[in-house]
C-alpha cells in the first residue's frame, strides 16, 4: 500500500514530493503559487463549533464577552486553531486572547457581585457595556442579545474615536473606561443605577467625574426604538466623556451648562440632524422643541430677535437651561467647534477650574461675550438653512 501511494502521488501533475509551502517557494525566477487550506480557507483558524460562525466573528472586536467566555471548547475566543494548517502564529494569538479573556473575566466579576447575579457584558478598549435587553429591532430586523451587545459596543467605540477627533483628545486623557448599563426591566434599572451610579431615577442616571458610568432602561416605555436609544447613549455618553477627560470634573453644575449640554446636542445633530434628549428632565420623554431641528430654530430666533441673551446663557447650569437656551447652547458649540475644536477642549479645562465663561472665552478664543455674540449670529445667518 505504501508503495502504491508513492506511485500514485508521483503520477499527479505538478507534484514535487514536498509540502505546498515549500513547493511554492520554487526556484528563483519561477512563478510562486499557494494552495489554500480547504478547512480554514487560509485563515489559520476555524469557528468554534459551539457557536454560529457570525457570532464567532463578533469576538474579534472586543476584549471580552461574557456570552462566550465560559465556552469549554474555545474558552471565549470564538475560534480554534486549524489542525491542518497548524500555524504557530495563529495558535499564539488565540492563546493570548484566551489568557486576556480569563484576566478580564476576573477583573469584571465585581460587576456581577455588585448586582448579585451574572450580567451580560462586553469590554472594549474604552467601554464596558452591560446589555440586559433580550432582543432589539434594528433596521427592520430583530436581533438577539449577543448581536445587540456587540453592535452597541462597536457603536460606542466609533463614537469615542469621533469625539477624540472633533476635540483633539487622546485616549490617555480619560481616567476611566466608561461603564454603560442598558436594562430592560425598570426594577433592574432602579437597582442598578443605585448600585453603580449612587442614585436612581426613572430616566437615565449618570455618574460623572473620576468615575464614568451611565444607567438607562432601554425598553419600549422609554424609547420608541433602536435609533432613539442609540441617540440617548450618544448624548449622555458625551456628558460622561467631557466630565471624565483630564482634568476630571463635571461642569454642568458650575455654570458650564451651556458647554456641557451644547456639546451633547451637537453630537446628536451630527449623527441624526435632530436633538431630543434633555438631561434636566430625562423622566419626561415627550419634551420637544421645534421638532429637534435646532439649526432652523436658531436661525429663525435670531432673525426675529427672540434669541436668549448670551450673558444669561453663560450663567446657567444644565438643570436651569430653558428649551430655547438648549438650542442656543448647541449653536454656540457648533460655532466654536467650527472655529477650532482643540481650543474648545482648552476652554472646557478653564471652566472646570471654575473660571467664568467670559474670561475663558477671551483667554482661549480671544473674544469677549459681546464679540462672540456678534460673530456667532453672523455665522448662523450665513450658514444655517432657511427651510
Amino acid at each position: 500500500m505504501s508503495l502504491l501511494l508513492v506511485v500514485l502521488a508521483a503520477s499527479v501533475p505538478g507534484w514535487t514530493g514536498v509540502p505546498d509551502s515549500a513547493a511554492a517557494t520554487g526556484a528563483a525566477g519561477t512563478q510562486q503559487t499557494t494552495r489554500q487550506c480547504k478547512k480554514c480557507h487560509g485563515a489559520g483558524r476555524v469557528p468554534c463549533p459551539e457557536h454560529e460562525k457570525e457570532e464567532c466573528e463578533l469576538e474579534d472586536h472586543v476584549l471580552f464577552c461574557s456570552v462566550v467566555a465560559d465556552c469549554a471548547v474555545c474558552k471565549g475566543a470564538g475560534f480554534l486553531a486549524c489542525e491542518v494548517c497548524n500555524d504557530e502564529a495563529t495558535k499564539k494569538t488565540l492563546e493570548e486572547r484566551r489568557a486576556r479573556i480569563l484576566e478580564r473575566k476576573e477583573a469584571l466579576k465585581s460587576i456581577d457581585a455588585t448586582m448579585g447575579r451574572p450580567l451580560r457584558k462586553a469590554e472594549t478598549e474604552h467601554y464596558v457595556i452591560v446589555w440586559e435587553m433580550d432582543k432589539l429591532k434594528v433596521d427592520k430586523r430583530w436581533i438577539g442579545a449577543h448581536e445587540a451587545l456587540h453592535l452597541y459596543s462597536k457603536r460606542m467605540e466609533e463614537f469615542f474615536a469621533d469625539y477624540g477627533a472633533r476635540l483633539a483628545t487622546k485616549p490617555e486623557e480619560f481616567s476611566r473606561k466608561t461603564w454603560m448599563f442598558v436594562w430592560y426591566l425598570p426594577a433592574d434599572h432602579e437597582m442598578g443605577s443605585l448600585k453603580f451610579c449612587s442614585q436612581t431615577a426613572r430616566g437615565g442616571v449618570k455618574l460623572m467625574g473620576n468615575e464614568s458610568r451611565y444607567s438607562v432602561c432601554g425598553n419600549k416605555q422609554n424609547f420608541q426604538g433602536d435609533e432613539e436609544l442609540y441617540r440617548n447613549l450618544v448624548h449622555c455618553g458625551t456628558h460622561i466623556l467631557l466630565a471624565n477627560q483630564t482634568p476630571p470634573q463635571w461642569i454642568g453644575n458650575i455654570k458650564g451648562g451651556w458647554a456641557d449640554e451644547g456639546l451633547a446636542h451637537w453630537f446628536e445633530d451630527r449623527y441624526w440632524g435632530i436633538c431630543d434628549t434633555y438631561c434636566y428632565q430625562e423622566q419626561n420623554a415627550n419634551i420637544d422643541f421645534k421638532s429637534g431641528k435646532y439649526r432652523l430654530a436658531m436661525r429663525k430666533m435670531i432673525v426675529e430677535g427672540h434669541v436668549p441673551p448670551v450673558a444669561d446663557v453663560f450663567q446657567q447650569n444644565v438643570d436651569t437651561l430653558t428649551l430655547p437656551m438648549n438650542a442656543a447652547c448647541f449653536s454656540y458649540v457648533d460655532y466654536l467647534l467650527f472655529r477650532d475644536g482643540s481650543k474648545f477642549k482648552e476652554l472646557v479645562k478653564l471652566l472646570k477650574a471654575k473660571k467664568p465663561t467670559r474670561e475663558a472665552l477671551q483667554e482661549v478664543y480671544g473674544m469677549s461675550p459681546i464679540e462672540f455674540e456678534t460673530q456667532w449670529k453672523a455665522w448662523v445667518l450665513e450658514t444655517y438653512p432657511t427651510r
